[in-house]
């Protein structure tokens, strides 16, 4: 059965964006969302700006706040984030966040299912503009267009997918919670050395005198669409090595490029700039290429890999970190001045002990992640059969 297809414009009773006016941070008042406070966990109101009552009646934000019922959809940046507004609460949007109003006849959450669908993704993505900052302006999305079934047929559909979607949060907090458990066991054997008093009386060493290090840093190299798959700081996170951006080098360029090193499976990964301070073991492949901004670091024997990824993660060394680092706009550190760092070195059988741990965790992990696979692909199997009528 196929479904009537309507323009987003003729099914919502307000289509806007936020303010195109962001009024100073003073640390409490009105809350003020921009993307980076939409997630899959909801909206950050906690952590966003927050603008004084004066500001938020001054620029008029209030006629076109988001109330309850409102689909946000992130228009600037990353595209695609939607978030249906449940709370009854006073809080203003920038620009980057269109508002979406549904009439009566079009129920809130069937919308916002509808915005994370790819195929409207893939529209929205169609008239994206912009270089630098990706975006796809107000009127491209208001001529968007959506499959409209009866209203009942819509709840349904929505009750489908809102169950199919919390088995992929819920796995996906499950991991979450697993990071927040190694760093809990972290803490528990090592945080004694990383305060001011124990750091001081602690026995310590220069990472310079304890690890063995490839540095990677210097020119882009050249890339292709296949080959050798690239990882630069863009891929490395806190605690892990993200799959996107994937990039790649040609297979023939490989060996003249690792000239400084190969680097291995379990090495540490520390981003020296844009972003600093990141750091990550590098996992298993077959080869791969170290790019940009980035270290590779080996311990010699006195301290596990592990240990000295959350070592170098710890907020008492990334303080360390910072202090020594340099620039303005992008903060980065020197080699040297990295390799004057002290580390704590406690017992090897404690660090053992944390990475045998850690080796449990990543597994369990894996198996949460190739779940979470297998979630997506049947939420998105559903979901292009819902909105071609076939559910």
């Amino acid at each position: 059965m196929s479904l009537q297809q309507v323009e987003l414009s003729d099914v919502c009773t307000l289509l806007t964006d936020g303010t195109h006016y962001t009024p100073p941070n003073i640390g409490e008042g009105i809350p003020f969302l921009t993307v980076k406070d939409v997630s899959d966990k909801g909206l950050d109101f906690e952590g966003c700006s927050k603008i004084s009552i004066e500001e938020y009646t001054k620029a008029d934000l209030g006629n076109s706040a988001p109330k309850v019922g409102d689909v946000l959809f992130s228009k600037d940046g990353t595209v695609g984030k939607v978030h249906v507004v449940s709370e009854s609460k006073d809080f203003a949007v920038l620009s980057s966040l269109a508002i979406l109003r549904p009439f009566d006849g079009l129920d809130s959450n069937y919308l916002a299912h509808v915005m994370r669908n790819p195929i409207t993704l893939r529209q929205a993505n169609k008239n994206k503009t912009g270089s630098a900052l990706r975006r796809i302006i107000l009127s491209d999305i208001k001529k968007l267009k959506i499959p409209l079934p009866p209203l009942e047929e819509q709840k349904r559909i929505a009750a489908i997918l809102d169950k199919a979607d919390s088995v992929r949060l819920k796995r996906q907090q499950a991991i979450d919670l697993a990071d927040n458990f190694l760093r809990s066991v972290f803490l528990d054997m090592f945080g004694e050395h990383f305060t001011t008093e124990g750091y001081a009386i602690s026995h310590k060493k220069k990472i310079k005198e304890l690890v063995d290090y490839i540095d990677y840093r210097g020119k882009t190299p050249k890339k292709s669409d296949s080959g050798i798959p690239l990882v630069t700081a863009k891929n490395v996170k806190k605690g892990f090595v993200s799959e996107e951006p994937r990039e790649f080098i040609p297979a023939e360029n490989y060996l003249d490029w690792m000239t400084r090193g190969l680097p291995k499976e379990g090495d540490v990964l520390f981003t020296t700039e844009a972003p600093l301070g990141n750091a990550a073991l590098l996992g298993c492949y077959d080869k791969v290429v170290v790019g940009q901004r980035l270290i590779a670091l080996t311990a010699k024997g006195e301290l596990t890999q592990e240990y000295l990824l959350y070592c170098l993660l710890n907020p008492f060394i990334q303080d360390e970190i910072y202090k020594r680092s340099s620039g303005s706009t992008v903060k980065g550190i020197r080699t040297k001045e990295l390799y004057e760092i002290e580390l704590p070195v406690p017992d090897i059988k404690l660090q053992e002990k944390f990475s045998k741990a850690y080796k449990k965790s990543v597994q369990s992990k894996h198996k949460l992640q190739e779940a979470i696979i297998e979630s997506d692909n049947m939420f998105n199997s559903l979901s292009q059969k819902a909105f071609a009528g076939e559910l």
